[in-house]
């Protein structure tokens, strides 16, 4: 593994554009040319295994290169190119690893390369696969195989995965879920699904066990030991026996996330297993920063802050205080250094709990000029699982269990459609029903099945897997009784919304084709009319480059920083054709601009904003709106209903 100053060194690199001198990286890092030229050769073995290397020219410096390989003379010969190698080897990887030996004639023939070909392809393999283990190539009349212990196999599957997703197109510039469906390939969708399910709620439930630098390298991690066991293999008695680590904590966790996947994969493990998972647990664990990098005062601030725009008071929360002073100096650190994380979780924070994820956005959103830094969602997302884990202490919100038969892909699809009608502070989990025994079944406020269930002294709602309006009813009647009184009071529309809407700045059947057209055209606006400063547009438009604000219902919702706002105040546009914004097609956009001294207002604001976008009802009626007292009308009006409790 590298070291703090490899792993800062290596992220230089990849974010150079072009060719840097040695002394460009020396003054960097504040270390001699010397140390450089020797953690570049230890830096140059790490790549390989990702297919990557370092280019070197006299005179011009050096540069990482991804994703291309250096051919050989007969490879060349064959018109052969990087891409068809890239490929024919990670064929044969999934050879080796999946169906556990190769042919040199049927790796011949079926790729039309010579065997001088395939023999340097699996020298080039091997390479990758054994990086860190080892594991090795044993040849016989049956074919070739891969053999070694059964961790130096699991260390070569994690050289293979870093490998594919390295090759691939989304490796630098898509979201890491995209990255985890390359994978299904290999290990299945099913498989893929339920450890990122089962690691997802381990990391919401126990935020400071695992490094967020480390999350997605333990998800690769999980997967494999998953898969391995699966197949019949499992770590030895003498692997584990020398495995360091005696933290209980994490053995039981090891267990806990074994046990859920052995439950809903049908599998066994063995305490040999337990204890080698345990010990990845261990080394992915947070990195305290020195003391003397902590600045308490910009933690307490933050914290300060975020309570006020959620209106909630977290003051009285010591384990959020603590944990907020472990992860933000870091996260901070890290942000200066420009040292990217991937959550592999991201855009399930974020459609789970948008409202909290949007609201410590635009709060933070502050603090980056004072700190130098851009905040982007992978970072927000894992704020936003300390924040929901305090609402949830507070009981803020409700504890949702949903339970079907058909598995856990169509719970997963089940909670996306309640999510829709439930306030965004609630809490959805899955289960499957041999999972039932394992739940502290007391700790939720309402059980959803889709099968009949015997659960004595729970109150369980039967639905549909597709989730119909009836459902829907059954699901409000029951989470809403005690508001009834106040749901009986007239309806006064989205006072928190409107009383920021000003008519001038509402735009409909416009013609917009791009997010940047639109931002730019509209905030020149607010600037004339002395609502924003012209620096709020580059932060309108630096926001949406570390993470696209569309939604899946044809909505965006961009924000720039307070410290630019002279005047609260949301416009709203209705364009006259969908066009791509960042994942989804928009034809909807609410232009957010909060200032300082309405920071308490954020979540009123968006929790209105977030009740008009989940109501389809009150989407076309803006869509269909011809005028602006027409779409006004619809904000105010009580014709389409509204979502039951607050988002």
């Amino acid at each position: 593994m590298l070291t703090k100053r490899q792993k800062k060194l290596l992220d230089l690199l990849i974010h150079q554009d072009d060719f840097q001198t040695v002394d460009f990286f020396s003054k960097k890092l504040g270390v001699s040319k010397r140390t450089i030229h020797s953690e570049i050769k230890i830096i140059e073995d790490y790549v390989k295994s990702s297919g990557e290397y370092i280019e070197k020219r006299r005179g011009v410096g050096i540069a990482l290169r991804k994703a291309s390989e250096e051919m050989g003379p007969a490879e060349m010969d064959e018109g052969a190119d990087v891409y068809s190698t890239v490929s024919r080897r990670i064929e044969i990887m999934k050879f080796l690893l999946f169906e556990e030996k190769v042919s040199f004639t049927k790796l011949s023939n079926q790729f039309m390369v010579s065997k001088t070909s395939i023999k340097n392809d699996l020298m080039f393999v091997m390479k990758v696969l054994s990086e860190g283990n080892n594991s090795e190539l044993q040849g016989d009349i049956h074919g070739t195989r891969l053999i070694g212990a059964e961790e130096d196999i699991q260390k070569a599957f994690l050289q293979f995965n870093r490998y594919v997703l390295s090759n691939s197109d989304y490796y630098i510039e898509d979201e890491i879920a995209k990255k985890m469906k390359l994978l299904e390939a290999y290990y299945g969708e099913q498989l893929i699904s339920v450890c990122s399910n089962i690691l997802y709620n381990y990391v919401r439930n126990h935020a400071n066990a695992i490094s967020d630098y480390y999350v997605q390298n333990v998800l690769n991690i999980f997967v494999i030991l998953i898969y391995r066991i699966k197949m019949g293999h499992h770590l030895s008695v003498t692997t584990a026996a020398n495995l360091s680590g005696d933290d209980s904590f994490f053995e039981e966790s090891a267990n806990e996330l074994l046990n859920i996947a052995a439950l809903r994969l049908d599998l066994l493990y063995t305490p040999e297993d337990v204890k080698y998972l345990s010990h990845h647990l261990i080394l992915n664990r947070f990195e305290s920063l020195p003391d003397q990098k902590i600045d308490v005062s910009i933690v307490d601030s933050l914290l300060a802050r975020v309570s006020e725009s959620l209106n909630i008071n977290f003051s009285g929360d010591e384990k959020l205080g603590n944990q907020l002073r472990s992860h933000i100096p870091p996260m901070i650190y890290r942000l200066r250094a420009k040292n990217k994380i991937e959550n592999p979780f991201t855009s399930r924070i974020k459609t789970e709990f948008s409202l909290t994820f949007n609201v410590i956005w635009v709060v933070l959103s502050e603090y980056e000029k004072e700190l130098g830094i851009t905040f982007n969602e992978d970072e927000i997302a894992f704020l936003t699982i300390y924040f929901q884990a305090a609402i949830e202490r507070a009981k803020m919100n409700r504890r949702i269990l949903v339970v079907c038969q058909m598995g856990i892909a169509t719970s997963e699809l089940l909670i996306n459609r309640i999510k829709n009608v439930l306030p965004s502070l609630d809490t959805l989990e899955a289960a499957s029903v041999m999972e039932l025994d394992e739940i502290d079944l007391d700790s939720f406020d309402l059980i959803l099945s889709t099968i009949n269930i015997d659960l004595p002294n729970k109150k369980v709602i039967y639905v549909s897997p597709f989730l119909n309006d009836e459902d829907i009813s059954k699901i409000g009647n029951e989470l809403y009784k005690p508001a009834k009184q106040v749901m009986e009071k007239p309806f006064s529309g989205f006072d928190n919304l409107t009383k920021y809407i000003n008519a001038e700045f509402i735009y409909l059947n416009t013609n917009f084709t791009s997010k940047e057209e639109l931002i730019a055209c509209i905030g020149k606006e607010l600037i004339q009319s002395g609502y924003v400063t012209p620096e709020f547009v580059e932060s309108v438009s630096n926001r949406e480059t570390v993470g696209g604000t569309d939604l899946p219902t044809g909505v965006a919702v961009p924000h720039g920083s307070s410290h630019d706002v002279k005047k609260t105040i949301v416009a709203v546009v209705k364009n006259a054709k969908k066009f791509k914004w960042n994942n989804y097609f928009v034809d909807v956009a609410f232009m957010i601009c909060i200032s300082k001294q309405d920071t308490k207002e954020t979540r009123n604001i968006l929790s209105d904003i977030y009740n008009i976008i989940d109501s389809p009802e009150r989407l076309k009626g803006i869509r269909g709106a011809s005028s602006t007292d027409d779409l006004l009308k619809g904000f105010r009006s009580e014709v389409y209903g509204t979502n039951a409790g607050e988002r």
